[in-house]
């Protein structure tokens, strides 16, 4: 586990990086498979607090309800998220990992959509799932142009 304060204390970005969520991802053939993982990582993310369940948190443009948090520590990037729906919550975790404990600079070139188009993902993605997941990008990548300055 990290040596990050709460609610960032979760593995995902640093005890399950993407190299490791890559190899689970290809060993899951078919979407059943990959969407059972994606449960499964739902359950391996601690639920947020109900002080971060809240308006300020709430990501616009997710059809279920979902809050990500996100702060900085020592310039890496800290994130943390939660939903009400399992699946939701399984994408969540795709997006700490790919984004939680690293610097603005590990994440300059770095491409979410490519990423998840490399693990097989894209294709599998609901249209209003995918829109949910471009948002929570989008807001990550603001943070980390905001904590830049």
């Amino acid at each position: 586990m990290s040596s990050y304060p709460p609610p960032f204390d979760h593995p995902f970005g640093t005890s399950i990086d993407r190299d490791a969520l890559a190899q689970r991802l290809s060993a899951a053939a078919g979407w059943e498979a990959k969407n059972r993982l994606l449960v499964q990582l739902a359950r391996e993310l601690p639920s947020l607090p109900d002080g971060y369940r809240t308006d300020e948190y709430r990501v616009a443009g997710c059809e279920s309800t979902a809050w990500i948090v996100i702060g900085q520590q020592d310039g890496r990037l800290l994130a943390a998220a939660d939903s009400d729906s399992r699946i939701v919550k399984g994408l969540l975790a795709l997006l700490l990992t790919a984004y939680h404990g690293h610097t603005g600079a590990e994440l300059a070139d770095f491409d979410f959509e490519d990423w998840l188009t490399s693990l097989g993902l894209q294709r599998f993605l609901t249209t209003s799932r995918g829109n949910g997941l471009r948002a929570m990008s989008r807001m990550i990548r603001e943070a980390i142009a905001e904590f830049s300055h």
